[in-house]
């Protein structure tokens, strides 16, 4: 079967592939320019990181979880992490219990963007962790994960490797679920490491 255009006739499988390619090519220039992190700053220089981080799309939470995916009881609330990196006007964060999923909005990574942090408070019992996972968009799925920890007052996470492999750029989602019962999460303000700042 094929399509009429302009008087030309398109078999189906010509335009789907054309289709394919112009939304890939879309998706790399979007990808593209996501990579570019034109505001970083050391937002975690009062904690002797001085490698230049930019807030991650809705890293905030203050456009109500957008791009984000929440299962399991995951939640905004009302509540900012008290070293206020993102402003004092920034209002929700993330209640995570056990059970809970979310899923931060698609970052570009690539030799540039080696790793991320994010504030993060335990209120439930210390030594339960926060399982992280970082699932890149490739043909293949590949996933990388590790567990963190947290005090009962707001702290920033540990920088967390992202898998960069020396290849060019790609989208990666972050997600986060507590690994244990016992575990009260919330987290807030989640930066990417933009190396190519420094």
């Amino acid at each position: 079967m094929s399509l009429s255009l302009g008087g030309f006739r398109i078999p189906r499988m010509a335009l789907v592939g054309v289709l394919a390619a112009f939304g890939a090519l879309l998706l790399s220039s979007s990808a593209q320019a996501a990579c570019n992190y034109p505001e970083a700053s050391q937002a975690f220089s009062q904690w002797n990181d001085n490698a230049y981080y930019q807030l991650a799309p809705d890293g905030g939470l203050e456009e109500g979880g957008s791009g984000w995916t929440f299962s399991g009881g995951a939640r905004l609330v009302e509540g900012n992490e008290s070293y206020y990196l993102n402003g004092s006007e920034d209002d929700p964060a993330l209640d995570l219990p056990y059970g809970g999923v979310a899923a931060s909005p698609r970052v570009c990574v690539d030799e540039t963007t080696p790793q991320f942090r994010l504030m993060v408070l335990n209120g439930g019992k210390l030594d339960t962790r926060l399982h992280i996972t970082v699932i890149y968009e490739t043909p293949k799925r590949e996933t990388k994960a590790t567990d963190i920890k947290a005090f009962d007052d707001w702290s920033p996470s540990e920088a967390v490797r992202l898998e960069t492999k020396d290849r060019e750029e790609r989208v990666a989602r972050i997600s986060f679920t507590p690994k244990e019962r016992e575990g009260d999460w919330l987290i807030d303000d989640l930066y990417i490491d933009p190396f190519a700042r420094r």
